[in-house]
């Protein structure tokens, strides 16, 4: 009875998105179930609520300033025709459709994803697709199947919020995860080559899953020599230097023409400086409120200023996108600020505690049951760090009841829950809302405009699938 009411504001927030209600809607439904569980039901935890609300407030804050700064450069980059001149180089490189979705999907957004995190490698691969020459349905499916690293998402906040959780080293978890995550990576590879036209013969599907293993294999070797933080970004940079030495290798002349070193300028001006400023205050072991001069915030904001003078775009053009940006923000950053607030709610009131003691009753069921509880909590909050905060420490107690390891099976918790954030209401909003204006005014019937409900259902199976083989790897490993 305890774990049937400590599941019921993720319930009706289910039964609401599955009826179409809004995210915002939803998740606010959710909100106020589990605040009245916890003054009623869980009344013995209600005391820690607000002190824990008040430390979570500057994470809450920081999303809604990533994506709402992170929707802004999109629309800067696409008015002043930087992502069509970065797609038009792309797709000259890679050569093909097939090349191309693999190359955002292994490299260009995990690689996105990994610096910045909360969804804005999505900002960063939708367009380029869009540009490339998929159709805005296409842009989005792909562009969300490019969040295939995002324990590593923003330097990984979701990965050590897992260790500290169950009391094992930031590194160790990221190590436990990047194994399972080959299963993640590989599968979205096979998934995006059959969606693409040409995609379903042997070689494509084959080039699917070596595009995968690359940048899996990337993150892994990253994580035992260097260290979890920077993995996601080595690994999507891997893959990216790869697909490039692949078509240099078969006669491609790679070339950085002058209006490409200029579209990219702003890319390199983000992820150089969130690179720089990380390393630095981890070097200076710098605390307190300089230590936020290394968050994706700060850096996409500057980002956003020096690329509207850097790319020359206009007053007007500016006025228009500030409209923009603030109707796409509250429509988008909100929604993943109250699926945050919901998982740190259910965390901080014990509403999980007796969630866990349930799947553990299972037993060896429990197996295939603990990725997909981990997937949900993604799927929920649309954050690993979420999707952990709410169930890792619980998974933890059901590894120890079954007797596994219990750093392996958060691991694959850890996969599972960023694997089902591409699926999430706010994600999939996010990745439609991505797709250039010009994108969705030229789509016809046969390109199959973006919408939610198609989006959302196309990635979901795909994530079940790959869900399913991680409860396999659970049952053959562990």
């Amino acid at each position: 009875m305890q774990a049937a009411l400590a599941s019921l504001p993720l319930v009706v927030v289910s039964v609401l998105l599955a009826l179409r209600v809004s995210a915002m809607r939803s998740a606010t439904a959710g909100i106020v179930v589990a605040g009245v569980l916890i003054a009623t039901v869980f009344s013995d935890g209600a005391g820690d609520v607000l002190p824990g609300l008040l430390r979570w407030l500057p994470t809450a804050v920081e999303v809604i300033v990533i994506i709402a700064a992170g929707i802004a450069l999109a629309r800067i980059l696409s008015a002043s025709g930087a992502q069509g001149v970065l797609a038009g180089w792309l797709g000259r490189m890679t050569g093909g459709q097939v090349a191309t979705a693999l190359l955002v999907v292994h490299g260009v957004t995990p690689f996105a994803e990994s610096v910045t995190g909360f969804g804005v490698g999505v900002l960063v691969g939708v367009p380029l697709l869009a540009a490339a020459g998929f159709s805005p349905h296409r842009s989005a499916v792909l562009g969300l199947l490019g969040l295939c690293a995002v324990p590593w998402g923003a330097l990984g906040p979701g990965t050590i919020i897992a260790g500290r959780l169950i009391g094992e080293t930031t590194e160790a978890v990221g190590i436990a995860t990047a194994w399972p995550n080959l299963v993640v990576t590989v599968g979205v590879g096979i998934a995006a080559v059959l969606m693409v036209p040409g995609g379903r013969s042997p070689g494509a599907v084959a080039a699917g899953i070596v595009s995968g293993l690359v940048l899996g294999a990337g993150i892994l070797a990253s994580s035992l020599l260097i260290g979890m933080a920077p993995s996601g970004a080595l690994g999507g940079l891997l893959a990216v230097v790869v697909h490039l030495a692949w078509r240099r290798v078969h006669g491609t002349r790679i070339t950085l023409p002058r209006e490409v070193r200029h579209a990219v300028g702003p890319y390199l001006l983000l992820l150089g400086g969130i690179l720089a400023s990380t390393v630095t205050v981890t070097a200076l072991d710098i605390t307190g409120a300089w230590a936020t001069v290394a968050s994706p915030a700060v850096w996409l904001v500057l980002t956003c200023l020096v690329a509207l003078r850097w790319l020359d775009v206009d007053r007007e053009t500016t006025r228009q996108l500030a409209v923009d940006v603030r109707h796409l923000g509250r429509a988008t950053a909100l929604p993943t600020a109250a699926f945050l607030l919901l998982g740190v709610l259910m965390v901080l009131g014990g509403l999980t505690v007796p969630i866990g003691e349930a799947i553990q009753a299972t037993g060896s069921v429990a197996l295939v049951l603990g990725p997909a509880l981990g997937a949900f909590g993604g799927f929920i909050t649309g954050s690993g760090a979420g999707a952990n905060s709410m169930f890792a420490a619980a998974q933890g107690a059901v590894a120890e009841g079954l007797g596994v390891s219990v750093l392996a099976f958060v691991g694959v918790q850890n996969a599972a829950a960023g694997l089902l954030t591409m699926a999430s209401p706010a994600r999939v909003l996010l990745a439609v809302r991505s797709v250039p204006p010009q994108a969705t005014s030229d789509a016809t019937a046969a390109t199959r405009p973006a919408s939610l409900s198609k989006v959302t259902r196309e990635v979901l199976l795909i994530d079940i699938a790959i869900v399913l083989a991680l409860g396999l790897w659970n049952v053959l490993l562990l």
